[in-house]
């Protein structure tokens, strides 16, 4: 093939792969904490880096919990704190772990993985988050949460 003509075909591909990560959004963040139970004063701290684009961002919480949770729900606070601008938005999420019959909602045999919706950002090119997770449960520790996590997903592609 020409030089010319390779040169053409890979700035095609490259375009074209930069337009599908545009419009398609994708997962930018996703990590977990590791809690042995998880005290009330406990609060699990994740720093999100810059978001490469401004858009839609959805923030999920991850929760992965052993046959040693009590509960059928657990009650959490999240604060997501924008930067540059100090921004901070607040959400308590009620969720429910099992139905009614007591059967595990979540994934799994023995431990089982719950993901919560708790917030939609928008969020310019270059922002980061702080987001910050406890539980307001009327029990000091909570035992049987093996992990809690965050995960951030652009939903849509740039609107400004």
């Amino acid at each position: 093939m020409p030089l010319n003509k390779r040169r053409s075909a890979i700035a095609a591909i490259m375009a074209a792969c930069s337009a599908l990560a545009a419009c398609t959004g994708g997962t930018i963040y996703d990590s977990y904490k590791h809690m042995r139970g998880w005290e009330r004063t406990d609060t699990a701290m994740f720093p999100v880096p810059a978001v490469p684009t401004g858009g839609t961002y959805t923030i999920s919480i991850g929760l992965r919990i052993n046959a040693h949770y009590p509960f059928t729900g657990i009650c959490m606070i999240v604060d997501q704190r924008i930067l540059p601008a100090g921004t901070v938005h607040s959400d308590t999420l009620n969720c429910k772990l099992t139905d009614g019959r007591g059967q595990a909602l979540g994934n799994g045999l023995s431990n089982y993985q719950y993901l919560f919706d708790a917030s939609r950002l928008k969020l310019r090119e270059g922002d980061s988050l702080v987001v910050a997770v406890r539980h307001y449960m009327k029990r000091e520790t909570l035992p049987g949460i093996e992990d809690i996590g965050v995960k951030v997903d652009l939903k849509q592609a740039r609107t400004d």
